[in-house]
């Protein structure tokens, strides 16, 4: 309820400062693209410095809490998601601030909840093995194509001063990986609603949870494998090379040009046109 009566007022200061904001650029397509300081990118980070404190609540054992915390941290979520897509302040650092906040939370909730005995802890292994193995590739990537001549660019102060799109490293999420972020907190709120007194009417039962973690296996195994094949290799297709790199020669193309027929008539004429 809260949250409801607060979504209007927040929206209204949104559209307002992005309307001021807006009168200062002179970039009509996505002017907010090489931003920083953006409201979703605000949000983002709200969500990753609120992410340890629910994975605190977890592990105390306040599960009701814990359900209310993350209810909100997914309003965040789908507010700066609403904001960026409707008010043109998609940017690049947004984009892996958004998934990376994701990430965060899901370890937060699955690693307390692995620990109590809720979650099996191969699972919670699973997940996190896997989303610290896209960061670390990422970085990895960014580290191999890093190119000493060009200056330091302090907006991607995450990327090692480099625009990651320059290399072809995209944030952008595949189906496979929307499904199975899903899932995750799909089972996540789910294992914790089963300890939570209010949520016993539910009637949330253990074939439930062990059909979602089944879910969040497959899921995860196969967006790992999809990053793996699809993915690994687009900042090494994406780099250019010295043969593609160096400018191409202009060469002058000599135009053929054709001569048309002069059509004259003779003064009385009037028989067919002859050309000469």
């Amino acid at each position: 309820m809260l949250a409801a009566r607060l979504a209007p007022s927040l929206a209204r200061a949104a559209r307002q400062s992005l309307k001021q904001h807006a009168r200062c650029l002179t970039t009509k397509d996505q002017p907010y693209l090489y931003e920083l300081y953006t409201i979703p990118n605000a949000l983002s980070a709200l969500r990753i410095a609120a992410a340890p404190g629910v994975g605190w609540l977890v592990w105390e054992g306040h599960h009701d809490w814990a359900v209310a915390a993350t209810a909100g941290l997914a309003f965040t979520d789908w507010l700066d998601g609403y904001i960026a897509k409707n008010y043109d302040q998609t940017s690049v650092v947004g984009k892996f601030l958004d998934p990376m906040a994701d990430k965060e939370l899901v370890a937060a909730l699955a690693v307390p909840l692995a620990a109590r005995g809720e979650l099996p802890w191969q699972l919670a292994a699973l997940v996190v093995a896997r989303d610290a193995g896209l960061i670390l590739g990422t970085r990895y990537k960014l580290r191999q194509a890093r190119d000493p001549s060009r200056p330091y660019d302090a907006r991607f102060f995450l990327f090692g001063g480099m625009d990651p799109r320059s290399i072809g490293i995209d944030a952008t999420p595949s189906f496979v990986s929307k499904a199975n972020t899903a899932l995750q907190f799909g089972l996540l709120g789910t294992a914790m609603l089963k300890g939570c007194a209010f949520a016993a009417p539910l009637g949330i039962a253990p074939h439930h949870v062990d059909a979602l973690c089944c879910g969040v296996a497959a899921t995860t195994l196969w967006s790992g494998a999809d990053y793996l094949v699809n993915r690994a290799g687009m900042a090494d297709a994406a780099r250019p090379t010295a043969r593609a790199a160096a400018p191409r020669r202009e060469t002058r193309v000599a135009l053929r040009t054709t001569r048309r027929p002069v059509v004259r008539r003779r003064p009385g004429a009037h028989g067919p046109l002859r050309a000469s």
